[in-house]
Protein backbone atom coordinates (compact mmCIF):
# COMPACT_ATOMS: atom_id res chain seq x y z
CA UNK A 1 0.00 0.00 0.00
CA UNK A 2 1.10 3.62 -0.57
CA UNK A 3 1.36 6.44 2.12
CA UNK A 4 -1.60 8.53 1.40
CA UNK A 5 -0.94 12.22 0.52
CA UNK A 6 -3.24 15.19 1.44
CA UNK A 7 -4.00 15.94 -1.84
CA UNK A 8 -4.30 12.01 -2.02
CA UNK A 9 -6.55 12.18 0.71
CA UNK A 10 -8.98 14.99 -0.56
CA UNK A 11 -9.68 13.40 -4.29
CA UNK A 12 -10.15 9.91 -2.84
CA UNK A 13 -12.75 11.97 -0.51
CA UNK A 14 -14.28 13.10 -3.34
CA UNK A 15 -14.26 10.17 -5.42
CA UNK A 16 -16.46 9.04 -2.67
CA UNK A 17 -18.96 11.65 -2.77
CA UNK A 18 -19.44 11.16 -7.34
CA UNK A 19 -19.68 7.70 -7.16
CA UNK A 20 -22.52 8.31 -4.31
CA UNK A 21 -24.17 10.96 -7.47
CA UNK A 22 -23.31 8.45 -9.57
CA UNK A 23 -25.24 5.87 -7.38
CA UNK A 24 -28.28 7.84 -7.14
CA UNK A 25 -28.61 8.62 -11.09
CA UNK A 26 -27.78 4.77 -11.85
CA UNK A 27 -30.83 3.82 -8.82
CA UNK A 28 -32.80 6.34 -10.65
CA UNK A 29 -32.26 5.52 -14.65
CA UNK A 30 -32.53 1.78 -13.83
CA UNK A 31 -35.97 2.72 -12.02
CA UNK A 32 -36.97 4.95 -15.23
CA UNK A 33 -38.31 3.14 -18.98
CA UNK A 34 -35.42 4.42 -21.93
CA UNK A 35 -38.63 4.01 -24.10
CA UNK A 36 -40.80 6.88 -21.83
CA UNK A 37 -39.33 10.39 -20.33
CA UNK A 38 -39.51 10.88 -16.60
CA UNK A 39 -42.79 12.64 -15.03
CA UNK A 40 -40.90 16.27 -14.44
CA UNK A 41 -43.63 17.21 -12.09
CA UNK A 42 -42.31 15.07 -9.52
CA UNK A 43 -39.93 16.63 -7.05
CA UNK A 44 -37.78 13.40 -6.52
CA UNK A 45 -37.22 13.60 -10.27
CA UNK A 46 -36.56 17.22 -10.61
CA UNK A 47 -33.77 16.78 -7.61
CA UNK A 48 -32.18 13.89 -9.62
CA UNK A 49 -31.75 15.57 -12.76
CA UNK A 50 -31.16 19.00 -11.51
CA UNK A 51 -28.82 18.73 -8.33
CA UNK A 52 -27.46 15.61 -8.90
CA UNK A 53 -26.83 15.80 -12.61
CA UNK A 54 -25.88 19.53 -12.76
CA UNK A 55 -23.53 18.96 -9.41
CA UNK A 56 -21.75 16.20 -10.88
CA UNK A 57 -21.03 17.73 -14.17
CA UNK A 58 -19.52 21.03 -11.90
CA UNK A 59 -17.80 18.30 -9.73
CA UNK A 60 -15.90 16.45 -12.68
CA UNK A 61 -15.57 19.61 -14.65
CA UNK A 62 -13.33 20.97 -11.33
CA UNK A 63 -12.06 18.29 -10.14
CA UNK A 64 -10.34 17.22 -14.50
CA UNK A 65 -9.23 20.97 -14.04
CA UNK A 66 -7.50 20.60 -11.00
CA UNK A 67 -5.51 17.68 -12.06
CA UNK A 68 -4.77 18.19 -15.59
CA UNK A 69 -3.54 21.79 -14.19
CA UNK A 70 -1.46 20.50 -11.70
CA UNK A 71 -1.02 16.91 -10.87
CA UNK A 72 -0.78 16.23 -14.99
CA UNK A 73 1.93 18.57 -15.25
CA UNK A 74 3.44 17.47 -11.80
CA UNK A 75 3.57 13.58 -13.25
CA UNK A 76 4.84 14.61 -16.59
CA UNK A 77 7.79 16.68 -15.39
CA UNK A 78 9.18 13.31 -13.89
CA UNK A 79 8.55 11.46 -17.03
CA UNK A 80 4.65 9.65 -16.39
CA UNK A 81 3.39 10.03 -19.58
CA UNK A 82 1.28 6.58 -19.55
CA UNK A 83 -0.92 7.62 -17.09
CA UNK A 84 -1.04 11.08 -17.88
CA UNK A 85 -2.40 10.24 -21.48
CA UNK A 86 -4.81 7.40 -20.44
CA UNK A 87 -6.75 10.07 -17.84
CA UNK A 88 -6.47 13.23 -19.90
CA UNK A 89 -8.10 11.07 -22.71
CA UNK A 90 -10.85 9.70 -20.05
CA UNK A 91 -11.24 13.18 -19.64
CA UNK A 92 -12.05 14.53 -22.83
CA UNK A 93 -14.58 12.33 -22.93
CA UNK A 94 -16.00 12.34 -19.26
CA UNK A 95 -16.84 15.82 -18.96
CA UNK A 96 -18.12 16.99 -22.35
CA UNK A 97 -20.68 14.66 -21.45
CA UNK A 98 -21.17 15.02 -18.29
CA UNK A 99 -21.43 19.05 -19.07
CA UNK A 100 -24.01 17.99 -22.08
CA UNK A 101 -26.18 15.68 -19.82
CA UNK A 102 -26.45 18.61 -17.08
CA UNK A 103 -27.54 21.31 -20.24
CA UNK A 104 -29.78 18.71 -21.32
CA UNK A 105 -31.53 18.00 -17.73
CA UNK A 106 -31.60 21.61 -17.21
CA UNK A 107 -33.12 22.43 -20.34
CA UNK A 108 -35.75 19.87 -19.80
CA UNK A 109 -36.47 20.81 -16.62
CA UNK A 110 -36.96 24.62 -17.22
CA UNK A 111 -38.62 23.87 -20.44
CA UNK A 112 -41.41 21.41 -21.45
CA UNK A 113 -39.55 18.07 -20.47
CA UNK A 114 -37.69 15.72 -22.91
CA UNK A 115 -39.08 14.62 -25.56
CA UNK A 116 -39.87 11.01 -26.91
CA UNK A 117 -36.97 11.31 -28.88
CA UNK A 118 -34.54 12.54 -27.15
CA UNK A 119 -35.43 11.02 -23.66
CA UNK A 120 -34.10 7.30 -24.83
CA UNK A 121 -30.63 8.86 -26.33
CA UNK A 122 -30.72 10.80 -22.67
CA UNK A 123 -31.11 8.05 -20.80
CA UNK A 124 -28.49 6.11 -22.97
CA UNK A 125 -25.68 8.72 -22.39
CA UNK A 126 -26.36 9.19 -19.03
CA UNK A 127 -25.68 5.32 -18.16
CA UNK A 128 -22.77 5.58 -20.00
CA UNK A 129 -21.62 8.95 -18.03
CA UNK A 130 -22.05 6.53 -15.20
CA UNK A 131 -19.92 3.58 -16.06
CA UNK A 132 -16.90 5.61 -17.67
CA UNK A 133 -16.78 7.75 -14.29
CA UNK A 134 -16.51 4.95 -12.00
CA UNK A 135 -14.16 3.17 -14.66
CA UNK A 136 -12.69 6.04 -14.29
CA UNK A 137 -12.55 6.68 -10.53
CA UNK A 138 -11.28 3.39 -10.48
CA UNK A 139 -8.14 3.86 -12.43
CA UNK A 140 -7.22 7.10 -10.34
CA UNK A 141 -8.13 5.61 -7.16
CA UNK A 142 -4.86 2.79 -8.37
CA UNK A 143 -2.58 4.82 -10.70
CA UNK A 144 -3.12 8.22 -9.92
CA UNK A 145 -2.81 8.62 -6.47
CA UNK A 146 -0.06 5.98 -5.92
CA UNK A 147 1.95 8.22 -8.52
CA UNK A 148 0.78 11.07 -6.55
CA UNK A 149 2.39 9.92 -3.53
CA UNK A 150 5.33 8.17 -5.22
CA UNK A 151 5.99 11.53 -7.26
CA UNK A 152 4.73 14.47 -4.81
CA UNK A 153 6.75 15.81 -1.98
CA UNK A 154 5.79 17.14 1.37
CA UNK A 155 5.76 20.99 0.48
CA UNK A 156 3.56 20.59 -2.63
CA UNK A 157 1.24 18.07 -1.32
CA UNK A 158 0.69 20.64 1.26
CA UNK A 159 0.45 23.75 -1.31
CA UNK A 160 -1.74 21.83 -4.09
CA UNK A 161 -4.08 20.42 -0.67
CA UNK A 162 -4.86 24.27 0.35
CA UNK A 163 -5.51 25.53 -3.15
CA UNK A 164 -7.58 22.13 -4.14
CA UNK A 165 -9.52 23.01 -0.65
CA UNK A 166 -10.16 26.79 -1.63
CA UNK A 167 -11.39 25.77 -5.44
CA UNK A 168 -13.68 23.12 -3.65
CA UNK A 169 -15.10 25.85 -1.86
CA UNK A 170 -15.45 28.15 -4.00
CA UNK A 171 -17.51 25.33 -5.98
Amino acid sequence: MFAQTQIGTLLHEEHLQTIRSLQRLEDFLANQSPKRPPDLSKPEVRKILGDVLGDLAKEVDRHFTFEEDNLFTILTEQGEMGIVMMLSEEHGVIRPLALELAEEAEAALGGDGFTADGWPEFHERARELCEREVFHIQKEEMGLLAAISALVDGETDSRLASEYRLLAAGA
